[in-house]
């Protein structure tokens, strides 16, 4: 089995598979990763399984040197991190320093190219919203990044005196009667209208129909409000990632 991980920039996603099978998935909190009570019952869920190999993607360098002594101490694993994707795998891109690319962006658009044909467009909810285009020629040509949903709203609340975190959920009406209902409608509805905006956009400048792919724990409230989408799914960096290590080792 193969335990692929996200390490984000909030949460570092989980999954073991059985070749292309899932078969379980967590997740644990960034900030408590480097304490022994959590690195240990991380162990402990690893060690149910038959883990032959490690394959981890991270946007946060100063965890690698902890995951790798981790699983090498523990396991006898030395785990394979996600550098010199694009030379590997001959990916184009228009990116002026290649070095910035985040590496769950890059297992994003391996993924895609390897499950669709470009054109595409990919959308991440995740801490932060990105949005990557590859053309038709499945040139990687770059993309946007936004604030995630569940950081601007953590945001607001702790940079203002009076207005509560909430949870982010779906509304029904646009106006909001109450404090929380509010933040609620200008975060879902705002960011309907962020991408639809920006969809419309990009299809204009680019003069083309590009196939919609969706991602992140957020990626399901948006599917009835984004149209032509290709696919929708939460765990697309991990199967990536479990791709690319089949490929690689």
């Amino acid at each position: 089995m193969i335990l692929a991980i996200d390490i984000g920039n909030t949460n570092a996603m989980f999954c073991i598979f059985k070749k292309l099978k899932i078969v379980k998935t967590f997740k644990l909190q960034i900030k408590n990763l480097n304490t022994k009570k959590q690195l240990n019952e991380l162990l402990i869920i690893i060690s149910s399984y038959s883990v032959k190999g490690i394959i981890i993607s991270s946007v946060v360098p100063k965890k690698n040197k902890i995951f790798k002594s981790f699983f090498i101490e523990n396991l006898n694993i030395n785990p394979y991190f996600t550098d010199n994707l694009l030379s590997k795998f001959s990916i184009k891109t228009k990116i002026k320093n290649k070095l910035e690319i985040g590496s769950d962006r890059l297992v994003n658009v391996i993924y895609a190219i390897k499950i669709t044909k470009p054109p595409i467009l990919l959308i991440d909810f995740g801490t932060a919203t990105t949005i990557d285009y590859i053309n038709e020629d499945s040139v990687y040509e770059g993309g946007i990044i936004s604030s995630g949903i569940d950081l601007s709203l953590k945001c607001l609340h702790e940079y203002t005196a009076k207005l509560p975190l909430v949870s982010f959920s779906k509304t029904k009406f646009i106006i909001g009667n109450s404090t929380k209902s509010a933040i609620r409608s200008g975060f879902f509805w705002g960011y309907i209208s962020m991408m639809e905006g920006l969809i419309k956009r990009i299809k204009s400048e680019k003069k083309v129909n590009p196939k919609i792919i969706l991602t992140g724990g957020n990626a399901n409230f948006f599917k009835d409000y984004i149209k032509n989408i290709y696919l929708i799914d939460k765990n697309l960096t991990l199967k990536g990632l479990n791709f690319i290590y089949r490929k690689s080792i």
